[in-house]
């Protein structure tokens, strides 16, 4: 009985728990097709720490510290490549000045065990790949300095992944948000019915006269009635 009154009063709000998730939609695809479109180079990078060369018989631990060592080193990059200094030594090799600081926080860097996922992003695609190819010399070139600070010995980094263009939404994650909206604007538009359904005092069928008059219902009008026969 409670799932068909439910029911009764979401039929009841149909314009709103239907028209809220479309309106939704709507606008959401909107200001996605509208709106500025963000491009990210990306480069994925392996860290690794080469084992010292050892005399003797070997140990199984011999690699599992270098192992543990690499990872350690691919926490300390992934903060190194977000930082200011390195967007800095980008920006020379650019040959034009860039706000270090806008640099640093387009840098994105996922690291994952020991490989870095390495993107820039903004909406200007070509100045979008020039950056993505200069942080690929900058780490081909001058990332010794950032391991001596760092205190990695035997440490390296290689590129396994060079810099790629693409747009930073695809139309895979684009259709998921925009399902997740939908969802969102539908749970809402049913929560507002019942609100409304609350809040109107109107008496709408037996039980609601029943439950105002504390008494039984004895009779009532149909709402469609019936045609008399001749």
């Amino acid at each position: 009985m409670q799932l068909r009154e439910y029911w009764t009063i979401v039929r009841r709000h149909l314009w709103l728990v239907l028209g809220l998730p479309a309106i939704t939609l709507l606008a959401s695809g909107y200001l996605a097709m509208r709106g500025p479109t963000a491009y990210c180079s990306s480069m994925k990078l392996a860290v690794g720490i080469i084992p010292e060369p050892r005399e003797g018989p070997a140990y199984k631990y011999d690699l599992y510290y270098p192992w543990l060592a690499s990872e350690y080193l691919a926490d300390d990059l992934t903060e190194v490549v977000k930082s200011q200094a390195f967007a800095q030594d980008v920006s020379a090799e650019l040959g034009y000045s860039l706000d270090p600081s806008l640099a640093a926080s387009a840098t994105r860097a996922k690291k994952t065990h020991r490989t870095i996922d390495l993107s820039i992003c903004g909406q200007d695609p070509g100045a979008v790949a020039a950056a993505g190819e200069a942080y690929e010399r900058v780490l081909n070139t001058r990332l010794g300095e950032y391991f001596r600070q760092l205190q990695a010995q035997n440490g390296q980094v290689r590129i396994i992944n060079r810099p790629t263009l693409g747009r930073a939404s695809s139309l895979g994650s684009m259709a998921a948000e925009l399902a997740i909206r939908g969802l969102l604007g539908l749970a809402l538009g049913i929560a507002l019915a019942f609100l409304l359904e609350y809040l109107d005092q109107r008496l709408r069928d037996r039980r609601d006269t029943e439950q105002l008059l504390g008494l039984p219902l004895l009779a009532e009008v149909p709402a469609q009635p019936h045609r008399m026969m001749r």
